[in-house]
């Protein structure tokens, strides 16, 4: 690869690759594995040279892809699952998470998961992850989709600032943000429920990948091995080490948090198998996440696992240092 540095042109191994962040322009602890590969130095290591494109959601990431603006998506795993029931030719390469970390945050006059039939219900947007994920805890409380006012919002930022101002009833927000709220904001919202409680409501939760277009993987098979092993070894960076995560964390993320908090997301990232160590690809896995969101959307076109998971890549990546035996990521 020819490269320019100090006006010089010269020969360089490091390989190229845009990747749009849905996330927008912070990472929050749902993406801080992309943010890790980055920040320790991992996809450096694998001679990449990564540039990020920050967009707002995991729609807006893939479609990125599509348009040729970037040429893999950081994202939820519905809307890549969505665009391929829709004909587009997209896959998802590696899982950078296997979960989400967020609380469900919620106006004080809200006291119980029964005061949430007719609230109103922030989002990133139709389909989005934060749609996904509150599509699966409104069904799992029993509650009709019918009694919730969905309203797109937009990124954490604007639905934070309409729960502030109190013209939102509800919202899933990230958890370092629901414990920066739950400090400075106690006297307008609470944590109606948190991580443990909406892991145990919703099991099986969506997540992040990284995805890409038919016809980049087939010419870009080397970019992506790369890819897939930074991701893998900054996955299992942050689950085996917790002094890494504060140092990821103060690095990408803008919401300051008390140490000991820090370290009560971890230890709940790292205790519920939050980190793909392994790349997450494992048939049982994505078999739960198609079942689930097929239900959701029975109106879509069945997606294959075959058609959208090209598995290749997380083989690779596995083979030299071998599967992490961290008891969660089956890969």
């Amino acid at each position: 690869v020819l490269q320019i540095k100090n006006g010089n042109l010269f020969m360089s191994d490091n390989l190229p690759i845009r990747l749009a962040a849905g996330s927008g322009p912070t990472f929050g602890v749902d993406d801080l594995s992309c943010a890790a590969a980055t920040t320790l130095g991992l996809w450096e290591e694998e001679d990449l040279d990564v540039s990020w494109t920050p967009v707002h959601g995991g729609v807006a990431a893939i479609n990125a892809v599509l348009e040729g603006k970037v040429d893999v998506s950081y994202g939820g795993l519905g809307p890549v699952i969505k665009s391929r029931a829709e004909g587009n030719p997209v896959r998802a390469v590696v899982s950078m998470a296997r979960g989400l970390a967020q609380n469900l945050i919620v106006q004080n006059r809200i006291e119980s998961t029964d005061d949430l039939r007719g609230v109103s219900w922030a989002l990133d947007g139709m389909n989005a992850l934060s749609h996904h994920m509150a599509r699966l805890a409104v069904r799992a409380l029993g509650i009709d989709e019918s009694d919730i006012d969905w309203q797109v919002v937009g990124p954490p930022p604007e639905r934070i600032e309409r729960l502030l101002k109190g013209s939102i009833d509800v919202s899933l927000i990230r958890v370092e943000e629901a414990i920066s709220l739950s400090i400075e904001h106690a006297d307008k919202v609470h944590n109606l429920l948190g991580f443990t409680q909406l892991k145990e409501l919703v099991p099986v939760q969506p997540h992040g990948v990284l995805s890409t277009s038919e016809g980049y993987e087939a010419e870009h098979g080397e970019e992506l091995s790369r890819l897939t092993r930074g991701m893998i070894r900054a996955s299992r960076a942050l689950h085996d080490d917790y002094d890494l995560f504060p140092k990821v964390y103060d690095a990408n993320v803008n919401v300051p948090v008390p140490d000991e908090r820090i370290r009560e997301i971890w230890q709940q990232e790292h205790e519920s198998g939050g980190f793909a160590v392994n790349g997450e690809m494992s048939e049982e896995h994505w078999t739960a996440q198609m079942v689930l969101y097929r239900e959701l959307y029975p109106e879509l076109r069945h997606v294959s696992q075959d058609e959208i998971l090209p598995r290749v890549f997380v083989a690779d990546a596995l083979e030299a240092p071998g599967r992490h035996q961290g008891g969660f990521d089956k890969t």
